[in-house]
């Protein structure tokens, strides 16, 4: 038989040497514990007058704190104790079910053998806290086109609602509402500036550690005249603008002998009209406008007589 002195050190503890210390120790639980650990029986080796081995296995025993009954056993074999005399065992596969968090529990070890059994002490006092819940993002959409003019849009984070992420803008162009810091399933609105660039940018969105990427085409124009040929006596003419939608545009001369009569300004398609002045000069002149940021030349040709009046006007007698 395990006499009750051999038995009374068998379970040291869950994660330290508790059961050395005083009832008072065990207010203060050890959380999250992974292995139990105890001192094996000073007969785990021993035979008796029979030459049988005096112990054949040892049990673990879970209670809650203050219960005089064990709700869950478990039978441990007879494993081999370290150069310590120290057995431990892995409490992973073990702990299926049963632990809730936020419970104290205590436990106990037994040693079997073909004379009885007998128990040791309480372990230390021992917790477990609520799972780390597994945080998974989805993003939808994960890009974005987008006009020169710049727009509104939205994505969408689905992620379960105790999960937390960060919005953050790589471009300066790209601006979103709301705080940096969300949780849970979530809306990112944002807006992308107008493009003043001839160039198509591209820009993104970190949210939840996913990229939103958004893609912003250039404002494009033409121009249907890019060169026109005028006669000495000049004339009224006018060129075509074609531009992408929403994109607008200005037309400014660039010589003092042409002047714009109409469409100085203006958004998408459009037309500018402008007049030529008589060429006074026995050689031909150039001169340019620039009309949505390209230009528009005009070639004037010389003067082949002598340069014509100006100003006719009819006055009463004085």
């Amino acid at each position: 038989m395990i006499d009750r002195k051999s038995a009374i050190g068998i379970l040291s503890c869950l994660v330290c040497a508790a059961w050395l210390l005083p009832a008072a120790a065990f207010a203060q639980a050890t959380i999250d514990p992974t292995k139990a650990q105890f001192t094996a029986s000073s007969d785990h080796n021993a035979t008796g007058s029979n030459g049988q081995p005096i112990l054949q296995s040892y049990q673990l025993e879970f209670y809650l704190v203050g219960a005089t009954q064990p709700f869950q056993t478990y039978s441990l074999g007879k494993p081999n104790p370290d150069s310590t005399n120290t057995i431990t065992i892995d409490l992973t596969p073990l702990l299926v079910g049963w632990p809730v968090p936020g419970t104290n529990y205590v436990a106990t070890v037994s040693a079997a053998g073909p004379g009885g059994s007998n128990r040791s002490a309480l372990s230390n006092t021992f917790a477990f806290s609520p799972p780390t819940p597994t945080c998974t993002y989805s993003l939808s959409p994960t890009s974005q086109n987008v006009g020169p003019t710049g727009a509104s849009g939205s994505a969408t984070m689905t992620t379960t609602s105790n999960c937390s992420w960060t919005v953050t803008s790589n471009a300066a162009w790209i601006t979103f509402a709301g705080g940096s810091n969300r949780s849970g399933t979530g809306t990112v609105n944002y807006t992308v500036a107008s493009n003043p660039s001839v160039n198509a940018r591209t820009g993104t969105l970190t949210i939840a550690n996913k990229t939103l990427t958004v893609t912003q085409t250039a404002c494009t124009f033409n121009l249907s005249s890019a060169s026109q040929n005028v006669a000495a006596d000049g004339g009224n003419l006018s060129t075509g603008v074609t531009a992408t939608s929403g994109c607008s545009w200005t037309a400014v001369s660039n010589a003092a002998w042409i002047t714009i009569t109409g469409g100085t300004s203006g958004t998408g398609n459009g037309t500018v009209g402008y007049t030529v002045a008589s060429n006074p000069n026995a050689t031909s002149r150039t001169g340019t406008l620039t009309i949505a940021g390209k230009t528009a030349t005009v070639v004037q040709d010389a003067r082949t007589g002598p340069s014509a009046p100006g100003n006719v006007r009819f006055v009463p007698t004085q």
